[in-house]
């Protein structure tokens, strides 16, 4: 769907000068500069594939915009989300993901997210929350922000304080964001084919994060990583 310019300003519309959008989809790129360029023409928008290319991206001129994706072919788009924050802190930082589960919104907001917008949403809908930004208003979907509703209005706020602190133990532990997604998914059966897959990454590539999960857990076995996972709050007990 074609998204027609807007005229209207709001008082951050500086940060849109620049953008820079990162996912391994083309189609989902040229989506999301379309969309971009719709609302701010004169914006100076610019597309990764990966975490490397973002990096270098970053570090030659910060964008006031930063669009993500969480799973890039050498890494999580979540350390991309702290890179920015930490060297410019004013900068816009989003997510936009088909991943919609309280275990991701929570990893995500932990980071000082400003939006985590559902790639099924349609073209003028993402304009408007990117649109709200310029205001300081948060860009969140609709149903990203009824699954938070939803936690508190279940009593299950309680849940998301314990998925914090896994993450924060697996953190203390030394695993990288991206050797947690891998512990996770081995936790819950999956080979490293199947966990490839999932994360957009090489078997091979794979093979070397069980190695150093291993490595840091002090562990030897699939059954004892589980078991370390299951210590460590990644994953509920019977998984």
């Amino acid at each position: 769907m074609a998204v027609e310019p807007t005229a209207v300003k709001g008082d951050r519309d500086w940060l849109m000068d620049r953008a820079l959008v990162i996912d391994p989809d083309f189609s989902e790129q040229n989506r999301l500069l379309d969309i971009i360029n719709g609302y701010w023409p004169t914006a100076e928008a610019s597309a990764a594939t990966s975490l490397a290319d973002g990096y270098g991206q970053i570090g030659r001129c910060m964008p006031g915009l930063l669009i993500t994706d969480f799973y890039l072919p050498d890494g999580s788009g979540l350390e991309l989300i702290e890179y920015a924050r930490r060297l410019y802190p004013e900068s816009l930082r989003v997510i936009v993901t088909r991943h919609d589960d309280s275990a991701h919104i929570v990893a995500a907001l932990k980071r000082g997210i400003d939006g985590y917008i559902l790639k099924d949403q349609a073209d003028d809908g993402i304009g408007t929350l990117l649109g709200a930004l310029r205001n300081g208003q948060p860009a969140l979907s609709p149903e990203i922000t009824r699954q938070i509703m939803r936690q508190f209005e279940t009593g299950s706020e309680r849940m998301i304080s314990e998925e914090v602190a896994a993450l924060q133990q697996a953190r203390a532990a030394g695993l990288t964001q991206r050797e947690i997604e891998v512990l996770a998914l081995l936790s819950q059966g999956a080979d490293r084919h199947q966990v490839g897959k999932t994360l957009n990454i090489r078997p091979s590539t794979v093979a070397g994060h069980i190695k150093s999960i291993y490595l840091k857990l002090n562990v030897s076995t699939r059954a004892e990583a589980t078991l370390a996972a299951v210590k460590l709050g990644l994953v509920p007990l019977g998984s």
